[in-house]
C-alpha cells in the first residue's frame, strides 16, 4: 500500500490516522489491546501496560539494560554534552518503571489471571504515580551523573535545560551548540577527519522533536488492579522475592544506576582518569564560549542601540 503513494501522501495519511496519538508506537499497542479486550474475554489473559521502562534496578544485576531507548538516547546525548535545550516542563511527571518491577509484574499477573478467572480482560497499569518522577529531577539528576562520572567520549562540558517555550528553546538550541559544531566540522575536515558534530546534532534535535509530547504531558493511570494484586501477593511468606511497589523509590539513586548501565552494557566503557581530564578542559572552553557569545551579543546590541 505504502509503495502506491509518495512521502508526503504517507505523512499526511499517518496524521490523520494518529489523530491524537503520539507515534505509531502507542496507535499500534492501544489496536492490540483493543483485539485483546474484545476476543479473548472468556480466556486467561490480562494486559500489563507499563510506562517507560527503565534498566533494572537490582535483577539480573543493577543497571541491565539491552535495548537503546529514546529515555536511553537523551541520557546518553545530554552525557557527551551534545544536548543543550530539551522542550519540555522541568514540574511534568516523568513515568518510569525498572525492568525488573515491569517482569515480576507480568509473573504475579499471570499467577493471579490463572487462579482468578473473570470475564474481562484486566488491566495493569504499571507505573510509578505513586511515587512521582519529574522530567526537572532527571535532567538534574543526569547532569550530576554526567560531572562525577564523566563518558570518555565527552564531545562539550554537559549543561542542558528543560525550556517550555518554542522560541526560547529554539535560540538555546542553535545559539550555545551549532555554532561551535560548525567550528569544529570545519576544523575536522582541515585535518582529514570526517566532520560528525553536525549530524550528531541533527540526530539529536529529531530525538528530542519525538520526546517532546512527553516531556511536554502528564498523565494519571488506574493504579488499582495493580493495587489489590500487590494486596494478594503480600499474604504469601515468600512475598519479598517480587517487586510490586515503587512508592520507596530514591530516584536520584536510580538515575545514577541507569546511567552506570548505559556505560557498562550499551557503551562497553570502562571508565578513564584522562575523562575527567578531557571534562575539565571541556568545561573551561564551554566557560570561555559562553562569555564570548555574551559578548557578541552584547555588542551586536551596543551597534543597533548606538
Amino acid at each position: 500500500m505504502c509503495d502506491q503513494f509518495d512521502k508526503n501522501s504517507i505523512n499526511l495519511m499517518e496524521k490523520e490516522i494518529l489523530k491524537t496519538y503520539p507515534n505509531t508506537y502507542a496507535f499500534s499497542k492501544n489496536l492490540a489491546e483493543q483485539i485483546l479486550a474484545s476476543k479473548c474475554k472468556d480466556l486467561p489473559v490480562a494486559i500489563v501496560r507499563p510506562s517507560i521502562i527503565g534498566p533494572s534496578l537490582e535483577e539480573p544485576c543493577p543497571g541491565w539494560i539491552e535495548n537503546i531507548s529514546a529515555l536511553t538516547s537523551t541520557f546518553v546525548l545530554i552525557g557527551r554534552g551534545c544536548a543543550t535545550a530539551i522542550r519540555g516542563m522541568r514540574e511534568v511527571r516523568l513515568d518510569l518503571v525498572p525492568v525488573d518491577f515491569v517482569i515480576d509484574m507480568i509473573i504475579c499477573t499471570a499467577w493471579h489471571v490463572t487462579l482468578h478467572r473473570d470475564h474481562e480482560v484486566k488491566v495493569y497499569n504499571c507505573t510509578s504515580n505513586a511515587c512521582p518522577f519529574k522530567w526537572g529531577q532527571m535532567i538534574d539528576a543526569i547532569l550530576k551523573c554526567s560531572t562525577e562520572m564523566p563518558l570518555n567520549d565527552t564531545l562539550w562540558y554537559p549543561d542542558c535545560s528543560l525550556i517550555a517555550n518554542r522560541y526560547i528553546h529554539r535560540v538555546l538550541c542553535v545559539t550555545p551548540r551549532v555554532l561551535p559544531a560548525v567550528v569544529i566540522d570545519i576544523f575536522l575536515r582541515l585535518r582529514g577527519s570526517k566532520p560528525m558534530m553536525m549530524k550528531l546534532l541533527k540526530n539529536g534535535n529529531k530525538l528530542f522533536s519525538s520526546v517532546k509530547y512527553f516531556t511536554m504531558h502528564e498523565w494519571t493511570f488506574q493504579k488499582d488492579n495493580c493495587s489489590d494484586l500487590a494486596r494478594k501477593v503480600k499474604m504469601f511468606n515468600d512475598s519479598d522475592m517480587v517487586k510490586l511497589d515503587l512508592r520507596a523509590m530514591n530516584w536520584e539513586k536510580y538515575v545514577a544506576i541507569y546511567y552506570m548501565g548505559i556505560r557498562k552494557f550499551i557503551l562497553k566503557q570502562d571508565f578513564k582518569s584522562t575523562a575527567r581530564q578531557r571534562l575539565s578542559r571541556l568545561y573551561w572552553i564551554h566557560q570561555i564560549t559562553k562569555m564570548s557569545g555574551i559578548t557578541i551579543l552584547l555588542w551586536i546590541i551596543y551597534c543597533i542601540v548606538y
